[in-house]
């Protein structure tokens, strides 16, 4: 498939970090691998004729994600 870096939106809240990854045509979590590295989270995604990739350069722990609308939400941040 096609590699294409996916877009993404950064919102800072009190205490956590809400990472909005745009991932046309991705319809199932399914379909997203988010690894948690030492230093960073990687994120890939595959659609029917795509997938996706999204490097995030943070340390914060990820506390949870979801698909909603073609969007990845991912939550950072501490307890």
């Amino acid at each position: 498939l096609p590699r294409q870096e996916a877009e993404s939106k950064v919102r800072r809240l009190s205490g956590k970090v809400i990472y909005e990854i745009e991932l046309p045509d991705v319809k199932n979590i399914k379909d997203v691998v988010v690894n948690q590295l030492e230093n960073s989270i990687e994120v890939k995604a595959f659609s029917k004729d795509k997938a996706y990739f999204k490097f995030l350069p943070v340390s914060l722990p990820l506390q949870k994600y979801k698909l909603e609308d073609e969007k990845l939400i991912l939550e950072l941040g501490e307890e």
